[in-house]
């Protein structure tokens, strides 16, 4: 008798404390559920970045752009050139550059009999009220043109703030006549091109020769870059170890063309030289 009472006791303590523990396990798991529905709750609550506009801080002007882009299609910008009898303005370009610049380019013709000299290139920026907006006078690569030369220009709109509102681009030209005739005569043979090894380069490389009769200086190379449609789109300056040469010299170049995502797309080329005599000076008429 006594120990079925002892066993009985010991069965009542027990059910009560597993009635304890389950009490207790009903309570814990109910607080974690409430607790994970009320962080759910704070985090869908929360505002959220809008990543549809977002401000980009460049050149100490701020930008306002949707999506990466600008919110105007420079291709809408006209741009009108103002040639003249002697000189063509021609080849020009205006895109967003990886910087997310605006960059003009172009080429200037001499198409006159005579050589140009002091030549400044004119751009006015309008905007969609017709109102100019901005004015800028870039100097040229080179102190002269000869006669069926092209002199490629390149200018870089830092002012971001007014790129919304332009609307046409007209591009001039100032020069004066340079009445001598250079006795000098360079000029730019390619020898070949060819890709590195890896395929992400292009190698170009020429000769450039004086054939003249006279001594030249300050000489320059550039090379022109077209796409597809016949547009400027970048310019390089080939590195030549002399500016001067006498008669019959010539010397070796190499330009190194990189594929990368800073060079636009282009499908051909063009090389220019600018000198001038060594025995010339400037003529201001």
């Amino acid at each position: 008798m006594l120990v079925w009472l002892l066993d009985k006791t010991n069965k009542i303590k027990l059910s009560k404390f597993k009635y304890k523990y389950l009490l207790f396990k009903e309570i814990f798991l109910i607080i974690i559920i409430f607790s994970l529905i009320l962080m759910f709750m704070l985090v869908s609550c929360r505002p959220g970045d809008d990543e549809s506009t977002k401000t980009v801080n460049s050149n100490n002007s701020n930008v306002t752009r949707e999506n990466g882009l600008y919110l105007f299609d420079c291709e809408k910008i006209k741009l009108e050139g103002t040639d003249t009898t002697d000189i063509k303005i021609k080849n020009c370009n205006l895109y967003i550059d990886i910087y997310e610049e605006l960059v003009l380019m172009g080429e200037v013709e001499n198409i006159s009999p005579g050589i140009k000299t002091d030549i400044g290139i004119t751009l006015d920026f309008y905007g969609k009220n017709g109102d100019k907006i901005i004015s800028r006078t870039i100097p040229a690569f080179a102190d002269y043109i000869k006669t069926g030369d092209r002199l490629p220009f390149c200018y870089y709109i830092d002012e971001k703030e007014k790129y919304i509102d332009m609307s046409v681009i007209k591009i001039g030209v100032n020069y004066k006549d340079y009445n001598e005739i250079f006795e000098g005569n360079p000029v730019a043979k390619i020898e070949k091109y060819y890709y590195d090894d890896d395929g992400d380069s292009l190698v170009i490389e020429g000769r450039v020769i004086n054939i003249g009769s006279e001594k030249i200086r300050n000489l320059k190379l550039f090379c022109t870059f077209y796409n597809s449609s016949g547009k400027v789109v970048f310019i390089r300056k080939c590195y030549l170890q002399r500016e001067e040469m006498i008669p019959d010299e010539e010397q070796n170049f190499s330009l190194k063309i990189l594929f990368d995502e800073y060079i636009p797309e282009f499908t051909n080329y063009r090389f220019e030289v600018f000198f001038e005599d060594a025995i010339k000076t400037p003529v201001n008429l």
